[in-house]
């Protein structure tokens, strides 16, 4: 008998091949600031910046155009109306013209009782240390109610008027400039400036028939009233 093939013995099965392990990071094991760490600033998207505001352009000021000047205010033309301080003037009136009188309408009826100025010392015009106080012709009340000359009056606001009846005129008043002589007046009387035009007001007049009004107080009652230069002093007018 022929002798059986001889069988080849079995192959043993081969293993599965085992997963291949990571290869360890070139610097070695786990690394916080590399593998943690945001991304680098450069992979960032850049944020734009706001645009900067433009700049102002200045002009020095000896470079500025000089403003044109205010034109002298002319007196008001018949029939025309003024308005200042809530009050209308009376139609077809007109500015008093500038005078070197006192007292307006009520010019050398002032020898009525005289209200003593408490804080005038040193005799007469001791309060313009014993100076003789002369008015300045081209300032409005010649300067005694502050510095305005006449041809800048426009430039100022109306601070009321007296209205003369029997003339037609109005007598226009200002506000006073701190530290000048009316303004020092008032304040030894304790008598605050108000518009003038309403009735019941103490009514003061000054140099080229300038006035200034006044609420009455205990010291000074409602009425009309000259200033005495010499003695600081308020003479009232007779009735």
């Amino acid at each position: 008998m022929r002798p059986a093939p001889a069988q080849a013995a079995p192959q043993p099965q081969a293993r599965a091949a085992a997963p291949a392990r990571p290869a360890a990071p070139p610097s070695g094991g786990f690394n916080f600031n590399r593998d943690i760490a945001p991304a680098p600033v450069a992979q960032r998207p850049v944020q734009q910046q706001p645009a900067a505001a433009p700049q102002r352009q200045t002009t020095p000021f000896a470079q500025r155009p000089a403003q044109q000047q205010r034109p002298v205010a002319q007196a008001p033309a018949p029939q025309q109306q003024r308005a200042a301080n809530g009050r209308t003037a009376p139609a077809g009136y007109r500015s008093a013209p500038v005078s070197n009188r006192t007292g307006g309408p009520l010019a050398g009826r002032f020898t009525g009782p005289i209200v003593r100025n408490t804080h005038e010392t040193g005799g007469s015009y001791g309060w313009n240390h014993g100076v003789t106080w002369q008015p300045a012709p081209i300032y409005w009340g010649g300067g005694f109610w502050g510095p305005y000359a006449v041809d800048d009056l426009a430039t100022l606001a109306l601070f009321g008027w007296i209205a003369d009846d029997q003339n037609q005129v109005v007598y226009d008043s200002y506000q006073l400039e701190p530290d000048s002589p009316g303004w020092q007046l008032l304040q030894d009387y304790q008598l605050q400036q108000t518009p003038c035009g309403p009735p019941g007001l103490v009514v003061i007049w000054g140099p080229d028939d300038s006035v200034v009004c006044a609420y009455p107080n205990n010291i000074v009652g409602p009425g009309n009233y000259d200033v005495d230069p010499a003695t600081f002093g308020l003479v009232s007018a007779a009735p």
